[in-house]
């Protein structure tokens, strides 16, 4: 009686076959479109079998309770790819555990995730509505089509399902030791396995066990630099520039300059590093401003804002202040609370941050408060602070999907371009550039100019190089490739008003190495805190280790690009030479990426001991 109350009907069989082949269907699609898997019937074949051995499993101990737990897996399971899809065509990674469970701030970039959504995603759930009205109304079926469910109600046996369950069980456990690389090559990247370790690892927040010698991190004492102190005792104006890539510096679009007034500031008083890149973690923008502020690497899939929230942190702010400065002062045209930024400045160090809400709303734009208003009515809190002060800015008019409003739209684009990423990108920089010279006009005005130095770079990309869209468009307009390099590179501008310096600076540099580079300039020496970055006007050879968008031992030297995916997968690993873009063996690079990979590792285990001050 047991072994009969155990058995399943024939209607399972053609339930869980149905479901398998949907996976499949769904799995393949999926891997199709993300880096994760490096051959998509494999790992879509995998992801198939592990649901039907956990059906079966599920069927041998509760075959009544099999299929509503099931689907519930089923649909968890289909959520689930369709938002890492989403999230992937944006960030080109899966999103963490830690950045999925602040999925309630969605709201506030609804216009963004509408953007990013396309019908493949949807087609991703499309089913889970049927499958719902089917389990409600499944008694109303079952009187109407009797005889059918007569016959699909005739039990089978359980070797149906548990023999293939344990077949692949078998073959997972095996595998390894008949293939080495099988775990770390495939298991590692299968979308149950990517998830459950991603689950473990941010419960279990587990760090390499070993003591990291900050003293490699202390930063050197520049004083004999000839940079050392020539913006000694200025205020200090940071304005961080939402997506502002450095291909749309000295250019122009169809005749008109898409950059002017940044043209023409690094074309007097200004240090202009061309060879700039990106380094934000799961936090992107916000952590963006952490990596400037600190020069330390936020974690990989997280927020270092939400992470690290209740840290003791030595950065800009207290530096500055330590040594003389009034205040550090935040502006940013958006809800303080999105990533966490209202309770993280002040273990930052801000003595205060205008937000949104703090802003008169007066002229508003998708994404929050236009560059424009906000840098105006900043200006107005500005003059009222006590020299020499520190004022970070956030620019969010540039914000994907890049939609400014026709009537602030200066920049005219073809008609091929227009409505698209590329053609309002362009038109959205310009808008911001706009909004950045009238701020400096302000400036001048008010007598703060001439005593400031003024910081300007990009948070991460805008365009990605996987559009064909994007491609076609840029190299339309610009004659050339758009290559990965172009996608990581940023510009930083330092813009120092009657200093008589004008530069450009080729040593490759990143989000890192602001921190020491304006320390220099302004004559302060940071000789309490580890700082991860480096002085690029003193250094001999740049490096800039790269994570979230590749994987971590990826690099940026003088010399090369070193591209690591996801997926990890060895042969997938990429080199090229700067400038020329040409391909390079990546096995000549292997010690490099070990040291990015070092770097970032030793950041990590100081965040999570708290333990950034030296000894």
């Amino acid at each position: 009686m047991k072994n009969k109350n155990r058995a399943l009907s024939v209607s399972d069989v053609v339930y869980i076959a149905v479901i398998c082949l949907l996976i499949y269907i769904k799995s393949y699609s999926f891997y199709s479109h993300v880096s994760l898997a490096s051959f998509p019937p494999l790992f879509a074949a995998m992801t198939s079998g592990i649901f039907l051995a956990l059906f079966s499993l599920v069927s041998l101990v509760s075959p009544k309770a099999a299929r509503t737990i099931t689907m519930v897996i089923y649909s968890v399971m289909s959520v689930f790819m369709a938002v890492d899809a989403v999230y992937y065509s944006y960030a080109s990674k899966m999103p963490s555990a830690a950045l999925l469970s602040m999925a309630w701030q969605i709201g506030k970039i609804s216009d963004t995730v509408e953007r990013l959504v396309k019908l493949r995603h949807v087609m991703l759930i499309f089913d889970l509505p049927f499958w719902l009205i089917y389990r409600i109304n499944r008694a109303y079926l079952r009187r109407h089509f009797e005889p059918l469910y007569e016959k699909l109600s005739q039990k089978v046996s359980l070797k149906a399902y548990y023999i293939p369950a344990c077949v692949l069980m078998c073959a997972v456990i095996v595998m390894p030791f008949v293939y080495p690389e099988f775990e770390a090559r495939y298991m590692v990247n299968e979308l149950f396995c990517y998830h459950t370790k991603d689950f473990y690892t941010t419960l279990s927040n587990a760090t390499v066990d070993y003591t990291v010698d900050k003293t490699k991190y202390a930063s050197p004492d520049y004083s004999d630099s000839e940079y050392y102190g020539v913006a000694e005792g200025r205020n200090v104006f940071i304005i961080q520039v939402e997506a502002l890539q450095n291909f749309v510096i000295g250019t122009s679009y169809e005749g008109q300059e898409i950059m002017p007034n940044l043209n023409a500031m690094i074309a007097n008083d200004t240090i202009y590093f061309n060879n700039y890149f990106y380094q934000i973690g799961g936090g992107n923008t916000s952590d963006a401003e952490f990596a400037v502020n600190n020069s330390l690497f936020a974690p990989e899939s997280e927020a270092a804002y939400v992470k690290y929230e209740n840290n003791d942190f030595y950065g800009l702010p207290f530096l500055l202040k330590n040594s003389g400065y009034t205040g550090a002062h935040a502006f940013h045209g958006y809800e303080g609370s999105f990533w966490n930024r209202r309770k993280a400045y002040v273990k930052q160090g801000f003595d205060d941050f205008t937000a949104l809400e703090d802003f008169e709303q007066t002229d508003m734009f998708p994404m929050g408060l236009s560059d424009k208003e906000m840098f105006r009515q900043s200006l107005e809190k500005i003059k009222t602070y006590e020299e020499p002060f520190y004022s970070f800015m956030i620019t969010v008019s540039s914000h994907y999907p890049y939609g400014i409003p026709l009537k602030d739209r200066d920049i005219t684009v073809k008609e091929s371009d227009n409505g698209t990423l590329f053609g309002c990108y362009v038109q959205a920089v310009n808008y911001t550039d706009r909004a950045i010279g009238e701020f400096i006009e302000g400036l001048k005005e008010c007598g703060l100019y001439e005593n400031s130095i003024i910081v300007i770079y990009g948070d991460h990309y805008a365009l990605s190089n996987t559009d064909s869209n994007n491609t076609t468009r840029f190299k339309d307009t610009f004659g050339r490739d758009y290559n990965i390099f172009d996608v990581f590179n940023i510009p930083l501008i330092i813009h120092i008003p009657g200093s008589g310096i004008t530069e450009t600076k080729t040593i490759a540099g990143g989000h890192m190495d602001v921190l020491p580079t304006l320390l220099c300039l302004l004559g302060i020496h940071n000789d309490k805190a580890v700082m991860f970055g480096q002085n690029l006007l003193e250094a001999e050879s740049g490096f800039v280790c790269e994570q979230t968008h590749l994987a971590i031992g990826s690099f940026i030297s003088d010399e090369v690009f070193f591209s690591k995916p996801h997926n990890n997968i060895k042969s997938n690993y990429d080199a090229y030479e700067r400038g020329t873009m040409a391909r390079l063996d990546p096995d000549l690079f292997t010690e490099q990426s070990d040291e990015a990979a070092r770097k970032i590792e030793d950041c990590k285990v100081l965040l999570t001991e708290n333990d950034i001050m030296l000894d």
